[in-house]
């Protein structure tokens, strides 16, 4: 009885082992793929729970597998028992005759004992079975609260990726604006480079009509110098003129003074300087008209050196003013050379600016794809949370089935013993009273 008993427990053993080794194998495998990233975390998830639901179901068959042989064998007895308990006591009669029909009958009972033994190992058996029963309500309980924690696990994972989609959907939404944003720089950086370029001609012409202008300003000047020059030379002559009007003058009084004297000389001579009186009166008229000529030119002449003067003077001023407009000319075009230096620094910093803010939208496209993919993979993985939810809720109710299955197989096992104690109890009367 020892053996058999020892050889069950080994038996009972090796199937447990047959069992859960392929199982933890399993186990090992996904932790071996998780950790090199072939799989993700979701599937190893789902992996496990499938190989736990599978080995439960094995494990169900197997104990169903192993009880409905015996409990037909058992309720077969029971029942031929019970429901022939004239015929057993007709052979109890017969098997206390002291014929050969008596020992025929004794050695059928005798032969009947080796059923106890047999009863006595189902016995045992169901004892083991109530035993493995026992230690799959604990294994259920363990798994009830490993459920439970994964589930609990689940719920927040779900709850921690709904506010990351969340965060993913606002960074979005931020990009979203910063790409507006970029796009609308872009256009202004582009705007501006043309008004750039646009200032940058403008300069250009302006610098051109400068050089013109200075051109013009040095013709001008040179065309005073001339007017200046020729001014003064009048003015000399003017002088000259009114010298010599000064000289005619200064011969028209001695003229006069002569017709003067022409006349008292005619006076005196009587008849004879009538003639020369009328000549000298002649001369005097003309040395009175030669006055009045040189007076007229000589006021003229004063006018003209005055306003020759007066001239001088305006073109010396005006060209002072030209020489001042030339350095003031010079001065802008200075200044427009140092504005077209500064425009040329200006497109290039844009070209530059404009190169950088190309750049920053490419990176801003890959941002906007990466958050795109972050979203998708957000919702899928809330998609999967949830799935894992539903299965694990699954999980949940298939464990508490296989709960009351197995309560349900306890209590047949119970139900089992009782049975086979009741007639192994019988067995040991009929026995002893065949013996008596």
């Amino acid at each position: 009885m020892e053996e058999k008993k020892n050889g069950s427990s080994i038996k009972l053993i090796f199937g447990i082992m047959g069992i859960f080794t392929p199982i933890l194998i399993f186990q090992i495998v996904i932790l071996v793929l998780l950790q090199h990233n072939v799989i993700s975390l979701t599937l190893a998830f789902i992996l496990t729970i499938v190989a736990i639901v599978l080995m439960f179901l094995i494990t169900l068959q197997g104990i169903k597998t192993l009880i409905d042989p015996i409990r037909s064998a058992i309720t077969g007895m029971t029942g031929q028992s019970d429901g022939n308990s004239k015929i057993q006591q007709r052979i109890s009669k017969i098997s206390e005759r002291e014929d050969e029909i008596g020992a025929f009958m004794r050695n059928i009972q005798k032969t009947f004992g080796g059923l106890t033994d047999t009863v006595s190992a189902i016995r045992l058996a169901t004892s083991e079975l109530e035993q493995v029963s026992e230690e799959f309500e604990k294994i259920f309980d363990s798994m009830e609260h490993v459920s439970g924690s994964t589930n609990a696990a689940v719920e927040e994972i779900i709850g921690n990726t709904e506010v990351q989609a969340e965060k993913v959907r606002n960074i979005s939404e931020m990009t979203d604006s910063i790409a507006s944003v970029i796009e609308q720089i872009y256009q202004n950086m582009a705007n501006l480079k043309q008004s750039a370029e646009t200032a940058l001609q403008c300069n250009d012409n302006a610098s051109g009509i400068m050089k013109e202008l200075i051109q013009i300003s040095k013709e001008s000047s040179r065309a005073m110098d001339e007017v200046s020059e020729q001014t003064r030379k009048t003015n000399e002559s003017a002088q000259e003129i009114r010298q010599v009007t000064e000289i005619i003058a200064g011969i028209s009084s001695q003229t006069n003074l002569l017709a003067l004297n022409a006349s008292i000389e005619a006076a005196r001579a009587g008849e004879n300087g009538k003639g020369f009186a009328v000549v000298a009166e002649q001369i005097r008229e003309l040395a009175d008209q030669s006055r009045e000529s040189t007076e007229k030119i000589h006021k003229i002449v004063s006018d003209l050196i005055g306003n020759s003067n007066i001239s001088v003077e305006t073109a010396g001023t005006v060209s002072e003013a030209f020489n001042r407009q030339n350095e003031k000319i010079k001065e802008t075009e200075t200044i427009f050379g140092t504005l077209n230096e500064e425009l040329g620094k200006v497109g290039s910093v844009m070209e530059e600016v404009s190169g950088k803010v190309s750049e920053l939208e490419g990176h801003k496209n890959v941002i906007a794809d990466a958050v795109e993919d972050l979203n998708r993979f957000s919702d899928q993985n809330v998609q999967d949370g949830t799935v894992a939810n539903d299965n694990m809720k699954e999980l949940q109710s298939a464990m508490a089935d296989c709960r009351l299955s197995t309560g349900k197989v306890n209590k047949v096992s119970n139900e089992l013993v009782g049975k086979i104690k009741n007639l192994g109890d019988q067995t040991a009367k009929r026995m002893n009273a065949i013996d008596g």
